[in-house]
């Protein structure tokens, strides 16, 4: 798509240039599509002038510019010692943007990070996908494997660092600000897949494959293989993509069968019966009454799956609130009263239809069981997320019951359990005989360096 093998030095440069020159299409809020960004830096600016009485403290990598405006940077943060990401959202208090360190695999002593040396150079590779109305999605591979039969997929994880920000641009531009002599960047290149970047070594070349084979007609048929393989790798990731989305309408085909095919049949049922006794009027008042609450809870039901499958609500936020508007307006019939006890600062990490909805399906059961059988006055419902892992809590102040005499209780749990072991969940439950039930559930995302609110 765009490349410049460069170097090009920045060194105290100002606001710097633009290097793409509208070689790029200009990327808005409401822009869908994936780039990659590359580049090589030889840092002439390191972390090594701590303790030299020089102050270490500078800013230095690719920034990208929207209309003027500095959005996302990729190189070594202002007060960093780190490669990092610059101008990223932070949950520190009254610190709105900030610094995101990289991982690396050849960290310093005791970090997980590489600091920046002279001497050094590094490759840093940008995965950036946006996505309309967000933030873009962002993964950065610091010095990824880059030879023949290297995909995105199978880099090693401590190189790997994802989050989410502001990477809207229309100029691209290479900054220096603060002590050293600068950087020097070279191999500058944006694609639009990570294959665009795979190197052959050069015994895999064409040019020396067709000198060893002597001649033009060998090097075609080993272009022809290649482009062979990546079209049958294609292939294969769209055969997967095709089995994920298969496999997710069964599902969803499964629980519109079992949530909703028992409900309706009620309903056809209950309307012989009125057609059969209407001459009867407290009976047709009756069934009415029945009719008409089946049906609200089939609505409902219904409610519930279009919220699983809408990807708007694919975050740990939303997640968070539907199921305190789930809990209230599930409780309010039964004049329980609701405590709630919700952490309000949730990040917006991804979480998956499959994840959400087993979640769900849990709590709904939990509650379901508490008003049906605990007798209870009041619930207390509580979500929290510290440390990557996602709490949610339903305490009861009901009758209780042991689990080993109420096989059909258990039958329940291990219901529960199953949602829970299939997303890599954790599922507990305590209670005994008039001391009330406690549901606890517990799931740990992927480590994740973002901090987006």
């Amino acid at each position: 798509m765009w490349s410049q093998a460069g170097p090009i030095l920045a060194h105290n440069n100002g606001s710097g240039e633009d290097i793409l020159h509208g070689a790029v299409p200009p990327q808005g809020a409401n822009s869908s599509r994936t780039l990659y960004l590359k580049f090589r830096v030889d840092p002439y600016s390191d972390a090594a002038m701590e303790g030299t009485g020089i102050s270490p403290f500078y800013e230095a990598g690719v920034f990208l510019y929207r209309n003027g405006v500095q959005h996302l940077g990729i190189g070594n943060g202002l007060q960093a010692t780190a490669y990092s990401a610059i101008n990223v959202p932070t949950n520190f208090p009254g610190v709105r943007w900030g610094s995101l360190d990289f991982f690396s695999a050849e960290p310093e002593l005791g970090k997980k990070y590489q600091c920046v040396r002279k001497g050094t150079p590094v490759i840093i590779l940008v995965k950036i996908e946006y996505i309309p109305g967000y933030d873009a999605r962002i993964t950065v591979w610091l010095n990824p494997t880059l030879s023949l039969g290297a995909t995105e997929m199978n880099q090693t994880t401590n190189i790997v660092t994802q989050f989410e920000a502001d990477a809207t641009f229309d100029e691209i531009r290479l900054l220096h600000h603060g002590p050293g002599d600068g950087w020097k960047f070279s191999n500058l290149a944006i694609a639009s897949s990570f294959e665009d970047f795979i190197q052959p070594r050069f015994w895999q070349r064409k040019s020396f494959m067709g000198l060893i084979m002597g001649g033009l007609l060998v090097v075609v048929a080993v272009a022809v293989r290649l482009s062979e393989r990546r079209r049958a790798q294609r292939q294969i990731r769209v055969l997967e993509q095709e089995r994920a989305v298969a496999a997710e309408r069964a599902r969803i085909a499964q629980d519109i069968h079992d949530e909703l095919g028992s409900s309706l049949t009620k309903i056809s049922k209950l309307a012989e019966t009125m057609e059969q006794q209407s001459e009867m009027r407290s009976q047709v008042v009756t069934l009415s009454q029945i009719i008409s609450s089946t049906t609200r809870d089939t609505i409902q039901t219904m409610d519930e799956i279009v919220w699983a499958l809408n990807p708007k609500n694919d975050t740990l936020k939303e997640i968070a609130n539907y199921l305190v508007f789930f809990t209230e307006d599930f409780l309010r019939p039964s004049g329980m009263a609701c405590c709630l006890d919700v952490t309000l600062s949730l990040p917006r990490i991804p979480v998956t239809a499959e994840v959400r909805h087993n979640i769900f399906m849990v709590v709904k059961e939990a509650l379901n069981n508490a008003v049906k059988h605990a007798k209870a006055q009041e619930i207390e419902f509580g979500l929290n997320y510290a440390g990557n892992k996602l709490t949610v809590e339903i305490a009861d102040n009901g009758r209780g019951f042991c689990l080993e005499e109420n096989p059909a209780v258990g039958n329940g749990l291990a219901y529960m359990q199953k949602r829970m072991n299939a997303i890599g969940g954790k599922f507990y439950i305590q209670s005994k005989p008039l001391q009330g039930t406690t549901v606890r559930i517990e799931v740990v995302f992927q480590e994740r360096k973002s901090g987006v609110p």
